[in-house]
């Protein structure tokens, strides 16, 4: 799977400047590359030559916009002026009351580069030479600058983002994610915990958050929601419950970044995002959006969910984000009235895969009547029994967790 960066170098490469034999990367022609939501602006350092800039900014345009994700392409020269930024955001006709947030116009912010005026390569004095000054390309005079895509990174206000993912549904993560973070904050720590899977979200019932829209920190941003220790926000708090979120990626993408840019999240030690099932758009998403510090993997212990749980495992390292430990989750069912166990759904195969892929182990979760009811009532058995054998498996996992990080 490629990452944004390296897709934007593919296009750039296939371009070749008129009347030269390198392309755009080779001849430092791309001055900047921002992205933003589905749109990107290209700051050209060309020639001041109308019809080349032209031809480049034209070819530009058409293979950056079959990038996937990108709706919008502008393109600019390092040597203009700025354009000035659009006034505000399109309000007219937005109910604050409800406030649907996934449905904000964001297209037309300035990202327009970096401001490459005042350089002067004019002033050198030559004079003396014996030889004769190699001939210069036409882009000597250009400033040289980043060549690498730069997206705007959020959340850096925490000192780690952790992201809990899984290959497949049903496997618990949400109940993990949610207990995680109720377990960070029961240590101490400054903890937030968003709900990032948009086709699915869970944490309004899992929080006992049902029906509670946030309130508005200014005209244009969101309160995140408090419950149990935690910072949290999810699209279930924004849409109708019963709504169905039938999105494309593009439209993923614009709503997990407008949930992290208008959310006034406060900062603190450690952000736990619930990242939906799977290895989609919104995984990708979120990595190209954050420096995530480490990602926890959540599966059952039976063979059929840990095939899909190594598929995460393989994802997130082929997007270089570190995998801090996978947690098996539903791992045995003890009977409240004899204390027999049973292995319902196996039992230890999880830290099994983690040495088979070279990953840490954390912990296990076993599978118990407490949990469910937790989640359902709103109570996150970490939060509504803090002593329990559970919440003690929780602890254990956290304390791993962080040790992996630490080291």
């Amino acid at each position: 799977m490629a990452s944004l960066e390296e897709l934007f170098e593919q296009a750039f490469t296939e371009i070749k400047l008129p009347g030269a034999q390198q392309h755009l990367l080779d001849a430092d022609a791309i001055a900047g590359c921002e992205v933003s939501g589905a749109g990107v602006t290209v700051t050209l350092a060309l020639p001041k030559d109308a019809g080349l800039r032209k031809q480049v900014s034209e070819q530009v345009r058409a293979r950056c916009a079959k990038i996937p994700g990108i709706e919008s392409v502008q393109v600019r020269m390092a040597d203009e002026p700025a354009a000035e930024p659009h006034a505000g955001h399109d309000h007219a006709g937005h109910d604050h009351a409800g406030h649907d947030h996934a449905g904000h116009d964001h297209a037309g912010h300035d990202h327009a580069g970096h401001d490459h005026a005042g350089h002067d390569h004019a002033a050198h004095d030559h004079a003396g030479q014996a030889h004769a000054a190699p001939p210069q390309s036409p882009l000597a005079s250009q400033p040289r600058a980043p060549q690498r895509p730069q997206r705007k990174v959020y959340l850096q206000n925490y000192d780690a983002v952790i992201a809990v993912g899984s290959g497949k549904g049903g496997v618990g993560k949400s109940t993990v994610a949610v207990n995680l973070a109720v377990t960070l904050a029961n240590l101490g720590h400054k903890t937030s915990l968003f709900d990032a899977d948009i086709y699915g979200p869970s944490l309004p019932i899992m929080m006992g958050l049902r029906n509670t829209k946030p309130k508005m920190h200014d005209e244009h941003t969101l309160l995140p929601l408090r419950k149990h220790g935690l910072d949290c926000m999810s699209i279930g708090n924004l849409v109708e419950e019963a709504a169905a979120t039938i999105w494309r990626g593009p439209i993923v993408h614009q709503v997990i970044e407008q949930m992290l840019r208008d959310t006034q999240w406060p900062g603190g030690d450690f952000m736990v995002i619930d990242l939906p099932p799977g290895t989609g758009d919104a995984q990708l998403t979120i990595t190209q959006l954050l420096e995530i510090a480490g990602a926890v993997i959540v599966s059952t212990p039976q063979d059929v969910a840990l095939l899909d749980a190594i598929k995460a495992v393989s994802m997130f390292q082929k997007v270089d984000v570190p995998v801090v430990g996978m947690v098996e989750n539903m791992s045995a069912f003890i009977c409240p009235k004899c204390g027999q166990e049973t292995a319902i759904f196996d039992k230890g195969n999880a830290e099994r895969a983690s040495g088979q892929s070279n990953i840490p182990f954390l912990g296990r979760i076993p599978i118990e009547m407490a949990i469910r009811e937790g989640g359902d009532s709103g109570a996150p058995i970490c939060a509504s029994h803090p002593k329990s054998a559970t919440a003690d498996a929780f602890r254990s996992i956290a304390e791993n967790m962080m040790r992996q990080l630490e080291g």
